[in-house]
């Protein structure tokens, strides 16, 4: 059974708050999604005006459902949205879940990212029941391994052209976390 979309809540850390995105949050998703550094790993292109952050954001609102969810990773402290966190897939069963995240350079290295998958990871497995939870990575993209590897998932193996991102199929680390 697929979960729904009216069972996503906001998630809260002590420095973040994990909610639906808003057409509210154009000037602050577009800062991230505009920097090259920031997207250097995404499967989209920076974003080259508010227009296409406010596409991205109508986007992420209709593909809410089933199968994904999009939360914006907001810093309590300002409000200032900092990165996305996703269920990019639920496979059939509904136990097996795919996440991934984007975070602003500007926040990255100050344990953002981590208190953001921990609260997701937590929300998997304690309310929507998960059995395992996955993510693909590009092998040069080294911060995220790490990230994985620090809050409990393992390695798994290589997919190879397991993903598309922006022209091509690329290579992929997969890694799990099972409950």
């Amino acid at each position: 059974m697929f979960f729904k979309t009216e069972k996503h809540r906001d998630l809260f850390t002590e420095r973040l708050r994990l909610r639906a995105p808003s057409f509210l949050d154009v000037n602050d998703v577009f800062d991230f999604c505009s920097d090259p550094a920031s997207c250097k790993y995404a499967d989209w292109y920076p974003h080259k005006n508010k227009s296409e952050t406010r596409e991205y954001i109508a986007w992420l609102k209709r593909k809410a459902g089933d199968k994904s969810y999009t939360w914006v990773i907001e810093h309590r402290e300002d409000e200032r949205v900092i990165g996305t966190i996703s269920i990019v897939d639920t496979d059939y069963s509904g136990k097996i879940f795919t996440v991934g995240y984007t975070l602003s350079r500007f926040y990255q290295h100050k344990g953002y990212a981590t208190e953001a998958l921990k609260a997701l990871i937590d929300y998997l497995f304690k309310e929507l029941f998960a059995e395992r939870i996955q993510a693909k990575v590009i092998p040069e993209n080294e911060p995220s391994c790490k990230l994985l590897e620090r809050v409990g998932f393992k390695k798994e193996g290589t997919l190879k052209k397991g993903a598309f991102c922006r022209t091509e199929c690329v290579d992929v680390f997969i890694y799990a976390l099972v409950k």
